[in-house]
């Protein structure tokens, strides 16, 4: 017997949340090492190692809980705004990771190399971390009516759209930066 969706949903998500809270801790650590509040370099180098392969972790395992929550979702709630509100997070999750990494591998260790470069590093790392756990939040708000952050008093059921021209502008931007990052990599390749 095949585990049931709902089942699916709440390893998946565990999955994700772990990988992805792991890779935060890491960011964290590896920038408070460029800071020079901790010294060891090389521990700067392991956590840099760890933030970026949890972060790949995640992402992979970020589709499972999508879908099987999509399928565990009552059918009447499929319109609901907190559902929106967390397509929104976990999208803008996924697309701020896919940027750190692609960044990595572009530049490798060399993001830490000054403080600049590895605080803005950082901190995209950090806020991608921090929009998936908001959306794991956000999922327990939805299924059992409380979630960790109640304490702040989100609004829950408040979506939050863009106007057209501003996502229009958003996605010009995220292809172009797209088209840039492909043409550097050729060109430092020849």
């Amino acid at each position: 017997m095949l585990p049931t969706p709902p089942t699916l949903h709440v390893v998946g998500t565990e999955m994700v949340v772990g990988a992805f809270a792991l890779s935060g801790a890491c960011f964290l650590l590896s920038v408070l090492g460029v800071m020079n509040i901790w010294k060891f370099e090389i521990l700067i180098k392991k956590a840099d190692t760890i933030a970026h392969g949890a972060l790949v972790f995640g992402l992979l395992a970020t589709p499972l809980a999508i879908f099987s929550g999509i399928q565990s979702s009552p059918g009447d709630d499929v319109q609901s705004s907190i559902l929106a509100t967390k397509l929104f997070l976990s999208m803008s999750g996924i697309g701020l990771a896919i940027a750190v990494l692609m960044v990595r591998k572009k530049f490798g260790f060399e993001v830490w190399s000054n403080m600049k470069s590895a605080v803005a590093h950082a901190s995209i790392g950090m806020t991608a971390v921090g929009t998936i756990l908001l959306t794991a939040s956000l999922g327990g708000r939805f299924s059992r009516g409380e979630s960790l952050l109640d304490f702040a008093h989100l609004p829950y059921d408040t979506l939050f759209l863009a106007p057209m021209w501003f996502s229009i502008i958003l996605l010009g931007i995220g292809i172009a930066n797209i088209v840039m990052y492909f043409r550097t990599s050729s060109a430092v390749e020849h």
